[in-house]
C-alpha cells in the first residue's frame, strides 16, 4: 500500500483553476520531486496536502486513511509535516524554543532538553541552539525550520522551495541533510523545487506540473528529455543540450 494517494484533485480560486485532476501516489521511503513553471499549482498542491487549504474535489489518502477534509494539526500528529518557501520561525525565540513548541503543542511531548538538542543536532544546529531566529543566516533558518517540523516525528515531510536563495554550497549542504533524513529515519519526502541540480541528486522521481495537471512523471533523466516538458517548462534551448 502506498504511503500517500491523491485522487483527481481539483482546486479553483474564483474563476482560476489552479488544479485540475491531479493524481499521483508516493511509496513509503521515497523522494518525489514536483517542478513545473510559476503558476503550475504546486504549492496549492503543497498546502492541500498539508491541510492548509481543502480541495473542491478528489481525495487525499494517507497510511490507508481518506484525510481529504481534515485540519492540518490533525495531520501533523498522523504523520504530515512541512517547510514553506518563506520560513515561518519565532524570530524573537531561539532556536531551543522554536524547536520546543511544536514539540510540545504539537507533538504534546513533555518539554526535553534532550530531545531537542537531538533534533537541532541532526539538522547541523547544534552550535546555534540559544541564538535567536531572527540572527540566523538564511541557510541556518532553512534547517530550523526543518528542525520545527522533525519535532513531530513525521513520516512524510513536505518540503516547498526549501533551497530557495542559498548558495551552491548551501545547497549542497541541504541536499545531503534531506538525503540523511530519509536514510537515517525512514521519513518519505514530497519536495516542490525550481533548483533542478539539487532534485536530480534527490529525486527518485519527479512529478512536472503545468497549468495544473500532471504532464509527467518518471526518472529527473527522462523528464529532463520529454518533449512536453521541455516546451511547458524547460525551454527549448535547455532540451538540446540536455
Amino acid at each position: 500500500m502506498s504511503l500517500l494517494v491523491i485522487e483527481d484533485i481539483h482546486k479553483s480560486f474564483g474563476g482560476n483553476k489552479v488544479l485540475r485532476g491531479v493524481s499521483f501516489s508516493v511509496e513509503k521511503g521515497e523522494i518525489l520531486g514536483i517542478v513545473g513553471p510559476n503558476g503550475s499549482g504546486k504549492t496549492t498542491l503543497i498546502n492541500i496536502l498539508s491541510g492548509v487549504i481543502k480541495p473542491d474535489g478528489g481525495v487525499v489518502v494517507f497510511k490507508g486513511k481518506d484525510i481529504t477534509g481534515w485540519r492540518a494539526y490533525r495531520r501533523a500528529k498522523l504523520g504530515i509535516g512541512r517547510t514553506y518557501q518563506i520560513t515561518r520561525l519565532f524570530t524573537n525565540l531561539t532556536a531551543f524554543e522554536n524547536v520546543m513548541i511544536p514539540l510540545h503543542y504539537g507533538a504534546g511531548e513533555k518539554t526535553s532538553v534532550r530531545r531537542i538538542e537531538e533534533i537541532l543536532e541532526t539538522v547541523g544546529l547544534s552550535h546555534k541552539i540559544h541564538s535567536y531566529a531572527s540572527d540566523l543566516s538564511l541557510a541556518q533558518r532553512k534547517r530550523l525550520e526543518l528542525a520545527r517540523a522533525l519535532a513531530l516525528r513525521p513520516e512524510l515531510l513536505l518540503l516547498d522551495e526549501v533551497f530557495a536563495g542559498l548558495n551552491p554550497v548551501a545547497v549542497q549542504e541541504i541536499v545531503s541533510l534531506i538525503g540523511k533524513l530519509r536514510e537515517e529515519l525512514g521519513i518519505t519526502v514530497v519536495i516542490v523545487e525550481h533548483v533542478l541540480k539539487a532534485l536530480s541528486q534527490l529525486a527518485d522521481r519527479v512529478l512536472v506540473l503545468a497549468e495544473g495537471k500532471v504532464i509527467f512523471s518518471g526518472k529527473y533523466e527522462d523528464m529532463v528529455r520529454d518533449k512536453e516538458v521541455i516546451k511547458a517548462y524547460l525551454g527549448e534551448r535547455y532540451g538540446e543540450t540536455a
